[in-house]
């Protein structure tokens, strides 16, 4: 039985911080340099350029510490880790072409926050380490750092440490390889040295205007293309709802989830990431309706060995397809799992050149991404290989589903309405489910969902599963839609909605949009005004005011009237066209 909680709610005492005297931490490496941006560094510039006060601009995050460590040898260890990594001492020139500068020495701030007095342990870290994230992330001008490291203390012993991070300088890849080699500096001082050289983002920028990695960085962006061209514009899209504002996050918490996936990932020699997100496929597509999905994956592109503890922005984002259709579970997962490597393959493009592919798109097919689901994996082994395991019995399994929780968190905006997070799978398996707008995909619907994916996993536990027992597990219908919603060009269409848009978009003009004319679909009659005379003025408008309605499409063909008959809905009474057309761009 599923227990839900708010998280937040469980504190054994009161941190309170309070910032004294930063400690400065000069540091010296081998070389500075300059050169152009890594395709990584483009990709998330382009993002930022479009949000630039988007939560993630600072990845802020714990660094565990061990029990009785001082500030010095905190400032010991950044010191060396700034001098051994070039990104976390790198700046970034925006001016054509970008440029990446690295610089040789200077000076890192550590800052420092007592605790006050009292006793403060390691049984107190996650509080305290919880609170000073939050303490980091709220600081300004962490934007232009590649580093900025902060520590509590009590009575001059280190309780906690976090650290913020540009997202440009690096991804959760290169974060987890810091958190490392900071821990095992901080265990060992014998760890405490810059080490030989390494793969450094001026030589990822190198490798990558090499005329290979050209080669494979534009065949990424055809995949894109291809993908881009077939992709729903809001794969998950529920009638009836309307936007709230509220954004929120439940995460499914499933010690017995986590033993079922050991078990399939053995017996179909697939990752575990890959048994969980065939799982979600899996839902998804019984609530959806869609036979095949196509969503966008984050793919952390460190595939290569010399990029294994590279410190530097990798991941992109990359679009997989995955046709679920009537397969059985285990064949779902191998189909899942080579469609992922596939969309992994062509996930290294120049972020800006697949900006304007997208923009391209998106005026042919009248409409504005939204890319969801997002499916995003942090576990370690994220999408490697075949994982040993030991097989759990039944009665282990249905024991463990006693400790299943449901967590539920407030979360920062999100410009993807609907978004998985894979954060474990040792032990428990750790799955968020975030909502930009509870309004649109209300809290019941993410646990519901969760909880059909952890149903499935268990029932996958000791065996493959045919179709009809995979809809059976899953337990969910699918969304029902009213007669006035339409599929056309693989995206489910709201009419009423649409006229809502033409409506606004050309007021003036008398409008109707009708499902269908002369074997077209979404055809829209409307007057002729001074502002719009043209089919490729009234695209434009409906084009830009298409954001605020996320279950439309523009029309796919637009009729223009010199008058309105009296019955707008009835289009054999329209008179005939002063000008007709898609209005899209010619190709």
């Amino acid at each position: 039985m599923a227990t839900s909680s708010d998280t937040g709610q469980h504190r054994r005492r009161r941190v309170r911080l309070t910032p004294v005297d930063p400690v400065p931490v000069a540091f010296s490496g081998r070389r500075a340099g300059e050169g152009p941006l890594t395709l990584g560094q483009l990709n998330t510039a382009q993002w930022l350029k479009l949000t630039p006060d988007h939560a993630n601009a600072v990845l802020c995050v714990e660094l565990p510490v061990p029990g009785g460590v001082k500030v010095e040898d905190v400032a010991e260890v950044v010191s060396v880790l700034v001098a051994r990594h070039e990104a976390l001492r790198t700046s970034y020139v925006f001016e054509e072409p970008p440029r990446q500068v690295v610089a040789a020495s200077g000076v890192v701030m550590v800052e420092v926050c007592s605790l006050g007095e009292g006793a403060w342990g390691p049984r107190d870290r996650p509080w305290v380490a919880g609170k000073l994230v939050g303490w980091l992330r709220g600081r300004r001008g962490t934007e232009a750092t590649a580093l900025r490291v902060a520590v509590a203390v009590a009575e001059g012993v280190v309780v906690a440490c976090a650290a913020g991070f540009s997202h440009l300088a690096v991804d959760l890849g290169a974060i987890e390889v810091v958190k490392r080699e900071f821990a095992e500096a901080l265990a060992d001082p014998a760890r405490r040295r810059v080490g030989p050289p390494r793969h450094q983002p001026l030589d990822q920028a190198e490798l990558e205007a090499t005329p290979v990695q050209r080669r494979r960085a534009e065949s990424a962006l055809r995949h894109v293309r291809e993908q881009s061209r077939r992709v729903p514009r809001r794969l998950y899209s529920l009638p009836g709802t309307r936007a709230s504002g509220e954004s929120l996050a439940v995460e499914l918490v499933s010690p017995a989830a986590a033993m079922a996936v050991r078990s399939v990932a053995v017996r179909t020699r697939a990752s575990r990431s890959g048994v969980v997100l065939s799982a979600v496929c899996a839902v998804l597509a019984r609530r959806t309706g869609y036979r095949e999905l196509v969503f966008p994956l984050l793919s952390s592109n460190r595939f290569d060995r010399r990029l294994a503890g590279y410190v530097g922005t990798l991941a992109q984002g990359g679009l997989v397809t995955v046709p679920v259709g009537d397969r059985s579970f285990d064949e779902l997962v191998k189909v899942t799992w080579t469609a992922v490597l596939e969309a992994s393959r062509h996930a290294g493009y120049d972020g800006a050149e697949r900006a304007a592919v997208s923009e391209r798109i998106e005026e042919e097919r009248g409409l504005r991404f939204l890319y969801d689901p997002l499916f995003n994996s942090l576990v370690p082994e994220s999408w490697s290989g075949a994982n040993a395991g030991v097989k759990h019995r039944p009665e282990q399994i249905a024991a463990a589903l006693a400790r299943t929780e449901l967590r539920a968190r407030p979360v920062h905006r999100n410009g993807t309405p609907v978004r998985f997070g894979l954060n474990q799978v040792d032990d428990a398996l750790r799955l968020d489910l975030w909502s930009a707008d509870t309004g649109l995909v209300p809290r019941a619907e993410l646990e519901s969902l969760l909880l059909a994916v952890e149903r499935l996993l268990v029932g996958a536990a000791h065996g493959d599963l045919d179709a009809a027992r995979i809809r059976e597990l899953i337990g969910l219908d699918p969304i029902a839609r009213p007669p006035d919603w339409v599929l056309v060009d693989n995206c489910w269409v709201d009419l009423a909605e649409v006229q809502a848009l033409l409506d606004e978009a050309l007021a003036p003009a008398t409008t109707r949009v009708h499902r269908s004319l002369d074997g077209r679909p979404l055809v829209a009659h409307l007057t002729a005004t001074d502002a719009v005379r043209t089919p490729e003025q009234a695209h434009a408008r409906c084009m830009a005011a298409l954001p605020a309605y996320v279950n439309a499409l523009t029309p796919r063909h637009y009729l223009l009237c010199a008058t309105a008959p009296d019955d707008p809905s009835d289009p054999a009474a329209w008179p005939a066209p002063l000008s007709a057309g898609t209005g899209r761009p010619t190709t």
